[in-house]
């Protein structure tokens, strides 16, 4: 018995004991976010209990838990954590719930990666930086963010395209937009310009800048973007990822309790940054003795001498654009489903008068856990977009053109006669007021954004998804030439232009993905497979009405002369695709992928084309047991470009003849229609273009995490590049669109990421900092071809493709020179123009980059993001014509001869003084002078822009959650050898081959925003 009892007691005590041990207590603490800063409202929660808590205003919070039990923190907006609760004094910092702080980025096809295991350079950019660029076009958000990539902005007004160029052009004919991906579907990005079926000239250098199509997405729904810069990363998306890829992802729902509710609002005042300086000394005339009010030329004498006025037109025609944003957000969701709906809405007015843009953009985003194996999610995006632009570039009806050429003694306030038609100092202009007010240019686009996808788990070995999204817009624009206007060489009669443009884009993914159930400790594979299929129907329907009978009815039944045109094009691809995944020993990371695609732009003897890549990476640090981080990686890949749609065969046309000059003929003439083969001959052995890539980058990091070093080097061969090759007339046809010519980029990037401080000082300072050099070269032009025009331009200039030269150089008049490179000078004291036409310089930029600075204190921050770029041609149109025309600031000097640097043809120093006039016109100006005087190599440093924020305490606002107010400044500062508008200026468009060319364009902008956010 007395065993047993001993036995009894022994029991008795341990049970005592294990009660003792897991007895509840109380456990209390500090919930705060990564800056130290308390967070209330946190739920803190007994993992696989209902016990629970929050923390109040100053992040505490208490709670009973055993110390065996885990404790869940939950916030939103922040990472989930599970924390023991082994200690009764917990102190826990939240991490924002992003991928680039985990060191997760989004790869081709929505993979989501480490980055430490990619073999190929990326580029992220976050939504904070998105947001501090205060540009309305996420496109243009991205200058000076990343290295290799170049924006190329082609004015402020709003809704003005961006141009997008990652590592240097690499194709000829075809466009060099990278393919734009939102939440893992491609989406269109077009730049259209209108056309009508008749206009034989390159109608991007007139009229209308179109914005480019991801104008329709929301900057403040962007939660984070990477850029796959070369073919190795982008080679799963094959034909369309010849220029690279930029993935937006977008903000979705988050987990945590109850609705969190997101409010942002912002006023923006929008400047204009740079104009050409100009003369307001002298009147309109042809000489300094007379005054010729109906001269276009400002060479007469001076308005002192006359007792006229002088006006400053420029100050008096642009104002000061206002741009009003205001977004807001609802979001929320548990374990089971998330959601977030938001509603964005921009309007603004431009600097010049009457034009606009209104933007409204509603989102929803979900997701739900259907059970334990089965998940689905999709978005849905709605966007009205409409558009008030204004006419610019060689365009007699163009803003700029009239409004710089505007003689000083002539106020074009004055604009509109009694009766309502143009009034201009020179009657072949329109005046600029005239034309904003009278010739209106309207876009309204609807556009609708929606993906869907379903997911099944069975195990670790097989998740698979399937992904459906459509892309659908349609785009209504109107062109008004009131009565007497000019504007598209009418004579004053009057027209009225309709175009409408519908796109539709559809797209699917199925995809298998998992991780083999290897039984190795050190060896992991994992693999993706999958088949896509991809639809594009598109259609433009052009109609016009000449010679209006009633004034200001903008009808095409109150027109005489009646004309439609239309164009349609439908495309469709299908591709099968794998990717397999190596990790050996979390050390050395191999890849490779491989996609087939089939197209309906490829001819009948290719029909599909195959894109590989390779890619290794090695963690040296992982090896030799270093204390920092070091990477080595190598990637290969093959993207390309698809051919353009109907290549394939020869199509009939309605013919036109014409000098140059003027419209010309064409068919229906005299009531009798007509029709002939195209002169394009078609081809059926037309395969992609394929861009051929090597990667090798070197990643390092240092000083524990605090210093990171990107180091980057690429080589691109395009093959097979697309041009057309000229055919004897005597076939029949002009041209033969052929696989036949190849260049070459290569090119350096570097990036580097510095924290001054500790994490834990209460001063923090933060330098990230790019740069990258590309060198581009055209190595072959078959067809028995030495150089070949990319883009019709101006007589006296071009742009072209020619041999062992870069792409994109400018090609025109040159001026003789000597063996010692000095200009020959005439006998009329002229430089003499060489009879051959010359490379004037390229328009690529020599090297980029770019710095920011943030600095941090307690609540205040300030970030600053300094842009550069060294080199670059850019052709001053504008300049050579005011030259021209007495108009420009430099002309103004004109009360003396001049002698023009060089030799004489007998080889001895030029000493034949000409006059002022002749100096300007013919010499600097464009009245006969070489193209190559107006060509400018371009440098800039600016200030792209500089936030300073504070957030606000919100222990005493119980309502908020968070609160910040911010002052954003947007090219404030810019430091340039340009003489003209922003150098940053396109007159053809993203929608044009064309960079570099300055004719009249509009001015570019400097912005002061205030903007202030906050949470619920």
């Amino acid at each position: 018995m007395k065993l047993k009892f001993n036995g009894f007691l022994v029991l008795l005590l341990v049970l005592v004991a294990q009660l003792t041990f897991a007895q509840e207590r109380a456990v209390s603490g500090t919930v705060s976010d990564n800056t130290g800063m308390p967070l209330p409202g946190v739920s803190v929660l007994v993992k696989g209990t209902k016990t629970g808590t929050q923390t109040d205003f100053d992040g505490k919070f208490s709670i009973k838990a055993s110390s065996s039990q885990i404790l869940v923190f939950s916030y939103i907006g922040m990472k989930s954590q599970e924390v023991a609760a082994s200690s009764t004094s917990l102190n826990v910092k939240l991490k924002d719930d992003s991928v680039e702080l985990e060191g997760v980025v989004v790869t081709a096809l929505g993979i989501k990666k480490e980055e430490k295991k990619l073999g190929y350079a990326v580029s992220k950019v976050t939504s904070d930086e998105i947001t501090k660029s205060g540009e309305q076009n996420v496109l243009q958000a991205l200058a000076g963010k990343a290295a290799g990539v170049q924006i190329i902005g082609s004015g402020g007004t709003p809704g003005a395209s961006s141009k997008i160029i990652i590592r240097g052009a690499n194709t000829i004919t075809g466009t060099t937009d990278p393919l734009i991906v939102v939440d893992g579907v491609p989406i269109d990005n077009t730049t259209d310009q209108t056309t009508a079926g008749d206009n034989p000239f390159n109608s991007n250098l007139s009229g209308i800048n179109n914005s480019n199509r991801a104008l329709d997405i929301n900057p403040n729904d962007i939660e984070s973007v990477t850029i796959l810069k070369g073919p190795a990363a982008a080679a799963l998306y094959g034909a369309r990822a010849g220029n690279g890829v930029i993935i937006y992802t977008t903000k979705k729902g988050k987990n945590g309790k109850g609705l969190g509710i997101d409010f942002n609002t912002s006023l923006g005042i929008d400047k204009v940054s740079q104009l050409p300086a100009k003369q307001r000394i002298y009147v309109q005339g042809t000489n300094t003795k007379d005054f010729n009010g109906a001269s276009p030329q400002s060479w007469g004498p001076t308005a002192a001498s006359l007792g006229l006025p002088t006006y400053n037109n420029e100050k008096n025609f642009f104002q000061e654009g206002i741009t009003q944003t205001n977004n807001i957000s609802i979001y929320g969701g548990d374990e089971k489903a998330t959601f977030r709906a938001s509603y964005g809405n921009v309007t603004q007015t431009g600097m010049i008068p009457e034009t606009g843009l209104k933007r409204n953009t509603l989102r929803l985003v979900g997701d739900i856990k259907l059970s334990e194996s089965w998940k689905a999610g999709g978005s849905l995006q709605y966007t009205h977009t409409t558009n008030v632009l204004a006419q610019n570039g060689s365009n007699v009806s163009g803003v700029m053109l009239s409004l710089l050429r505007s003689p000083t003694n002539y106020d074009l306030r004055d604009y509109i006669t009694p009766i309502g038609d143009n009034k201009n100092y020179v009657t072949s202009y329109d005046n600029p007021y005239f034309t904003v007010n009278e010739n209106p240019a309207t876009s309204d686009v609807n556009r609708a954004l929606g993906n869907m996808y379903l997911t099944y788990q069975h195990a670790a070995w097989l998740n698979v998804t399937a992904k459906g999204g459509i892309d659908a817009y349609s785009d209504a624009r109107k062109q008004i030439f009131a009565k007497s206007s000019n504007g598209d060489g009418l004579g004053g009669i009057g027209e009225v232009a309709f175009n409408s443009i519908t796109n539709k884009d559809y797209y699917g993914d199925l995809i298998a993905s998992g991780l083999l159930p290897l039984k190795s400790e050190w060896l992991k594979i994992n693999y993706t497979a999958g088949l896509n299929l991809r639809s594009t129907q598109y259609l433009s329907v052009y109609s016009r009405g000449k010679d209006l009978a009633v004034r200001g009815v903008y009808n095409l039944g109150n027109a005489t002369e009646l004309y439609a045109s239309n164009y349609e094009e439908n495309q469709i691809s299908r591709a099968l695709f794998a990717q397999v995944d190596f990790e050996i020993k979390d050390q050395l990371f191999l890849s490779g992928t491989v996609r087939k695609e089939w197209s309906s732009t490829y001819g009948d003897n290719v029909k599909s084309a195959i894109f590989p890549s390779g890619t290794a990476s090695w963690i040296l640090s992982n090896t030799f047991d270093w204390a920092s981080f070091a990477k080595l990686s190598y990637g290969y890949g093959e993207v390309g470009i698809a051919p353009k749609p109907y290549r394939t065969i020869s199509t009939f046309a309605q013919p036109f003849m014409t000098d140059g000059f003027t419209d010309g003929l064409s068919f229906p003439y005299n009531g009798v229609n007509g029709m002939s083969p195209a002169g394009r001959l078609g081809n059926q052995d037309l395969k992609p273009e394929r861009v051929l890539g090597h990667d090798l980058g070197l990643s390092t990091k240092f000083l524990e995490n605090r210093l990171a070093i990107d180091l980057n080097l690429y080589y691109k061969t395009s093959k097979d590049l697309l041009i057309d090759v000229p055919l004897p007339q005597s076939s029949g046809f002009a041209l033969d669109y052929r696989n036949a010519a190849e260049l070459v980029n290569k090119g350096i990037e570097l990036e580097i990421g510095y924290d001054i401080f500790k994490k834990s000082n209460a001063f923090q300072w933060n330098i990230n900092l790019n740069w990258a050099k590309n060198e581009n070269k055209v190595t072959d032009i078959s067809g028995g071809l030495n150089e070949i025009s990319i883009e019709p331009a101006f007589a006296s200039i071009g742009y072209y493709a020619v041999k062992g030269q870069p792409l994109g150089s400018f090609y025109g008049t040159k001026w003789e020179r000597d063996a010692n490179g000095q200009k020959i000078i005439g006998s009329d004291g002229l430089p003499i123009i060489a009879d051959q036409t010359g490379n004037l310089g390229n328009s690529a930029p020599k090297w980029t980059g770019g710095i920011r600075n943030t600095f941090s204190f307690k609540r205040v921050t300030l970030s600053a993001l300094i842009d550069v770029r060294h080199g670059g041609a850019v052709y001053n149109g504008t300049l050579a014509r005011l030259d021209n025309f007495g108009l420009s600031e430099r002309s103004a000097d004109r009360e003396h001869n001049y002698i023009i640097d060089g030799v004489k043809e007998d080889g001895s120093k030029n000493d034949i003084a000409i006059p002022a006039q002749k100096y300007y016109r013919e010499f600097l100006g464009d009245n006969g002078g070489a193209a190559e005087e107006a060509v400018t190599q371009v440098n800039w440093v600016r200030l792209r822009d500089a936030t300073i924020s504070y957030d606000f305490n919100v222990k005493e606002f119980p309502l908020f959650t968070a609160a910040q107010i911010s002052l954003t400044g947007r090219n404030l500062w810019l430091n340039t050898n340009y003489k003209g508008v922003d150098p940053e200026t396109s007159l053809t468009g993203a929608g044009s081959s064309i960079n570099g060319l300055d004719y009249f364009n509009n001015p570019g902008s400097k912005s002061f925003i205030m903007s202030l956010r906050v949470s619920f």
